[in-house]
């Protein structure tokens, strides 16, 4: 998975913003989510097509601070540190 980094303070964010929340800049780069960890976790038992009826949604942080979403199959606790990727539906994730 990607992240959005600013090119003039560096800040990450994962989604896509007209200017930095941080200095104001126009300008940004790509890099891969590293270091992520778990902060919380819910669990979904109902779910719209066409994602699967038993999964849960993970917030995770990542290394440089920038936070967001991913789902996953797999039991994850907060704290665990997470390996995340995308697929057609989005941001996919398990324990490391």
């Amino acid at each position: 998975m990607e992240l959005n980094r600013c090119a003039k303070c560096s800040e990450e964010f994962v989604f896509k913003r007209a200017v930095c929340p941080k200095c104001g800049s126009q300008e940004f780069t790509k890099a891969l989510v590293t270091g992520a960890v778990a902060l919380d976790s819910v669990h979904l038992i109902a779910t719209p097509e066409p994602f699967p009826d038993d999964y849960s949604v993970v917030l995770f942080e990542a290394q440089g601070g920038a936070r967001g979403f991913c789902r996953t199959t797999f039991e994850v606790k907060r704290g665990d540190r997470l390996k995340i990727k995308d697929d057609e539906n989005g941001p996919v994730c398990e324990p490391e």
